[in-house]
């Protein structure tokens, strides 16, 4: 691949990437937020700057953890490069190197998108309104998801934007199931807990579609098995694996059959990750290491594609 389609590629990659990723933030600070007013408060919006490996950059800057704090810091904070504002922003900006190649709608639709959260302002994430921006940002995100799918011409540009996409959705499904078992506590009352695995499943839209599955209860291990290896919810890390692994070898057929080595490691070392399983026994220790090692191999796989098709960009 030459270095100009290269460029392209890494455009495309990583416009997928920010658009789940920005929906994705949306869905933890929803769920964060929402389990705040249950009286978590200050430790449950440091393990959002934990998650998202973002302590020391924060600290650089604020003094204290609160819910006013973080939720300025990961939506409006246009200089914090993993906050919403910045994410569209740079969605946007990969979008427009890439107008010759994505819909007029796509780009239509991310303009709008991007000056509706360059609009927001500390006002707007009073708690009363959280959930709505929130809701805000995933409808926006979906929307432009949608349109993607209708409009999208389906060559080697949807590849890398589809790679892009899940390597992203999965990561941020296992960061909010991690999230989500964090705050489990050993003497949690069963309907407490019912409520707990409710808001988690609702923060992924994955409630009806784990009812569906398991309508006489919420047990850890259920939950856990549907958000990690169910083969047909699309948020499930397993699935978007099974379709990252798929648009892949899409890329080996448009380049002759080659396949690169460090792909096809970073791919198997994916699986083994995945296959290594959570054993008899749930904890949330247990489940952040299996998690975390997950996320390293999907790291891995995205740091493959980049040396190989982007040139190392």
């Amino acid at each position: 691949m030459d270095s100009l389609l290269a460029r392209f590629a890494s455009n495309i990659y990583w416009l997928g990437r920010y658009m789940e990723r920005a929906e994705n933030l949306a869905r933890i600070l929803d769920i964060n937020e929402t389990y705040a007013r249950s009286g978590s408060g200050d430790p449950d919006w440091r393990r959002v700057l934990d998650l998202q490996a973002d302590s020391v950059r924060f600290f650089d800057r604020h003094d204290n953890v609160d819910a006013a704090t973080v939720l300025n810091f990961y939506v409006i904070d246009a200089s914090n490069p993993t906050s919403i504002a910045a994410t569209v922003r740079m969605a946007r900006e990969n979008a427009r190197a890439l107008r010759h190649l994505i819909s007029t709608e796509m780009w239509t639709h991310l303009n709008i998108f991007h000056n509706r959260v360059a609009q927001l302002t500390q006002r707007d994430l009073r708690p009363s309104n959280v959930s709505t921006v929130c809701a805000e940002v995933k409808v926006a995100c979906q929307t432009f998801e949608g349109i993607a799918e209708g409009t999208f011409f389906r060559g080697e540009a949807w590849c890398f934007y589809q790679i892009g996409k899940y390597i992203e959705r999965a990561d941020q499904t296992t960061r909010i199931l991690d999230i989500g078992f964090g705050r489990i506590a050993e003497d949690m009352v069963d309907t407490m807990e019912s409520v707990h695995w409710n808001v988690l499943l609702r923060s992924v839209a994955g409630y009806h579609a784990f009812r569906g599955l398991y309508p006489a209860g919420s047990q850890p291990r259920d939950v856990a098995t549907f958000l990690l290896f169910d083969e047909e919810f699309p948020r499930a890390v397993g699935l978007c694996v099974e379709r990252l692994t798929t648009r892949l070898s899409d890329l080996e057929l448009r380049h002759d059959h080659a396949q690169y080595p460090r792909v096809e490691d970073a791919k198997k070392g994916l699986a083994l990750a995945l296959e290594t399983g959570l054993g008899k026994r749930i904890t949330a220790t247990g489940l952040h290491k299996f998690l975390d090692s997950v996320q390293v191999s999907l790291g891995v796989v995205s740091d493959a594609v980049a040396e190989t098709y982007f040139g190392g960009n």
